[in-house]
């Protein structure tokens, strides 16, 4: 397919003009996916080196060759003449009058080369009442529920359908799902392979008011890539990845990557293993560096080192609201730049790509050990355990180390202390023994039996690849909040101990703990002046807790687990730490004072730049910036409003 516009070739409508063809300087022929010309044209970078697939864009000059067709629907892909906000309150929604036809879809279709995909649920060929009935293919796509891949690579689907309202699963996960509907699903994705597409995408709902989401893997907590009735940017396809040995931007100087969005954790880690570095990334396999990750702010097992993901960011290329494309950098856009590190996805723009910096090659020992309740070990005495190894997490961090931990109930019913791994990044197994020599002693001191097992590797990839297996996804039967509590919870005594007393008091309650031993290392080769939450300066935890229920539980059950964990657990988690934060893409979706919670003291510049930069609403997500300023309307009947995140959203 062409992807240039040369005079008027270029794609048009056949559905909305009466002879179903288009015209170009080389005849009259029917308009079909086959014959439309991509609506882009190659510009060149000024700045940073693009991908190819970033110098295809929208510019005034395609816009020009639309308009001069005389078709009505032309001004639907048009930039914005003002920055005035919009006037309409509610989100045009599925139904309405003003929802665009057919035609007027296929008028974006052909327009992004044939890349408009109409949501059918991954679950859909279980289902008879769908034409993609299948047995064969519901079979297989029970089978792979809990693989993340099978979600990512699907164009709406998430890893976490709590929030989608749990429409459309597989048969047999819930006794009661004998229906399957798009519920929280957007109406309509497009796959996104150039920056023109994302163009034609934002300004198509920029001005039909339509709801616009984003999606990468999938991979956030709280599922906020989906949204009822919106158009979905699907942007995991964009995953080129490019290694500099010797990249120089501003004072920088050394090694780097180029991130396209759809770029996954496993993907940077193997690239870094190859050419001979260390990636700051994340844990799981398939969170997406260049969009969620960075933009949340981004914990990862160097971050005790080097400092959070979003800190490593050397520059950024992405697609504002009114359609634009710009580079936010230290010096150009340098606000917007600030923002995206650390402010929230879909919020500011579309990120299509950005530039990070990497590290030498580094050793990584890892130690791994577990002890739980038993007829010879108390409950009182497995506490003891975890307040001693919490007078030990300013010492473990300050040497760059990162402990991954869990509480959970065992095969028994007893509570259990796991580690997956303590993690010494930069280590060797020696230097690691030596530095928890005196936890473990004090283990031992309190009569508890741990066989801690060492592992040396040579450097990060191997020691990631062995310690953190595939992610198990597509699960329904929790509700999770986090917490990031900070140093003087764990150097004063009196803090400690109702530190202690808070999570001992939700764990008891019902709820388990993913723990986190980490802290967001300071770090003067790395641009540290970013949006990532405050309170991330001064943890020295992040505190996961899921409350639980099971596969069939009611809604009503679900809804009372959940109002525990925000109200009841929660509750005491924030009486010890006034003033702290909690980690967004994977906290409550309940939050209270989200604001203060996600984002911290820069909320009111984030609020203002969301403002300015958007002030057509065009993004909207569950806490993120702005989005106070909408509610859901409930347009689609919501089981629980603990459980979906569904309807069109209307302005206060």
């Amino acid at each position: 397919m062409a992807q240039t516009i040369r005079g008027v070739i270029f794609a048009y409508l056949a559905s909305l003009i009466s002879a179903q063809q288009i015209v170009s300087s080389q005849g009259t022929v029917a308009a079909t996916p086959e014959t439309v010309t991509l609506a882009a044209a190659v510009v060149p970078a000024t700045g940073v080196e693009l991908f190819q697939w970033e110098a295809l864009q929208l510019t005034q000059s395609v816009l020009t060759n639309l308009t001069n067709l005389e078709l009505t629907d032309a001004a639907l892909f048009n930039f914005p003449t003002t920055s005035s906000a919009s006037t309409s309150q509610c989100k045009v929604f599925p139904g309405d009058a003003n929802w665009p036809s057919n035609a007027t879809w296929e008028v974006l279709n052909l327009l992004t080369g044939n890349a408009l995909i109409k949501t059918v649920p991954l679950a859909a060929p279980c289902y008879s009442s769908w034409p993609e009935y299948n047995v064969t293919a519901c079979a297989a796509i029970t089978a792979s529920w809990s693989d993340p891949h099978l979600h990512a690579n699907d164009p709406t689907s998430t890893q976490w359908p709590l929030y989608e309202g749990l429409t459309c699963l597989p048969p047999g996960l819930r006794s009661e799902d004998t229906t399957c509907t798009l519920g929280g699903y957007a109406s309509y994705s497009i796959e996104i392979t150039n920056v023109a597409q994302i163009q034609l995408a934002l300004n198509f709902a920029r001005n039909l008011n339509l709801r616009l989401v984003v999606k990468n893997t999938g991979h956030d907590f709280a599922d906020k890539s989906i949204g009822a009735g919106a158009l979905s940017l699907w942007t995991h396809k964009l995953n080129d990845l490019k290694f500099y040995p010797h990249y120089v931007y501003g004072s920088y100087s050394g090694p780097a990557f180029k991130l396209g969005a759809g770029v996954e954790t496993a993907d940077v880690y193997l690239a870094a293993e190859a050419n001979g570095v260390t990636a700051v990334g994340g844990e799981c396999r398939t969170v997406g560096l260049a969009g969620g990750y960075i933009a949340g702010g981004g914990h990862s097992p160097m971050s005790s080192l080097v400092g959070m993901g979003a800190d490593q960011v050397l520059s950024m290329e992405v697609v504002l609201p009114n359609g634009k494309f710009v580079e936010a950098s230290a010096t150009t856009n340098s606000d917007l730049f600030w923002a995206l590190r650390g402010g929230g996805g879909s919020t500011f723009g579309v990120v299509t790509s950005l530039v990070v910096q990497a590290y030498p090659k580094i050793p990584v020992t890892t130690m791994t050990f577990s002890y739980a309740i038993s007829s010879t070990l108390s409950a009182n005495t497995f506490w003891s355990g975890v307040r001693a190894y919490m007078t030990y997490f300013a010492t473990f961090t300050d040497a760059g180390t990162y402990g991954y931990f869990n509480i959970v109930p065992n095969a028994s019913g007893n509570l259990a202390f796991t580690f997956d791994p303590f993690w010494g990044g930069n280590l060797t197994k020696p230097q690691l023994q030596t530095l928890v020599a005196p936890f473990l002693k004090d283990l031992s001191n309190l009569g508890i039996p741990v066989t801690p097992v060492f592992t040396q590797y040579e450097s990060l990839y191997p020691a990631w690849n062995a310690s953190f297996p595939p992610e198990v996804v597509g699960g329904f039967n929790n509700h999770a909040a986090s917490r990031l509590f900070p140093r003087e919870n764990f150097e004063n005594s009196t803090l400690l101990n109702a530190t202690l007393a808070a999570v001992r008091y939700a764990i008891e309650g019902g709820g388990i703990l993913v723990g986190y031993n980490i802290k967001a290392a300071t770090n003067p080769f790395a641009n540290q002046n970013n949006s990532v939450n405050p309170a991330w300066r001064k943890t020295l935890t992040h505190f996961i807790l899921p409350g639980l229920w099971s596969n069939n539980a009611t809604f009503a059950q679900i809804q009372n687990v959940s109002e525990t964990m925000t109200n009841d657990w929660m509750v005491k988690w924030r009486a010890v730490s006034p003033g702290a934060g909690s980690y967004m893409a994977e906290g409550d979706i309940n939050e209270p004072n989200f604001q203060q919670a996600f984002y911290g003291s820069y909320y009111p510049q984030l609020y203002a730049l969301k403002q300015q930069l958007d002030p057509y609403g065009l993004f909207y997500a569950p806490t993120a910036v702005g989005s106070e300023d909408w509610y859901i309307t409930g347009q689609i009947p919501m089981r629980s409003p603990y459980v979906a995140v569904v309807g069109g959203g209307c302005a206060l």
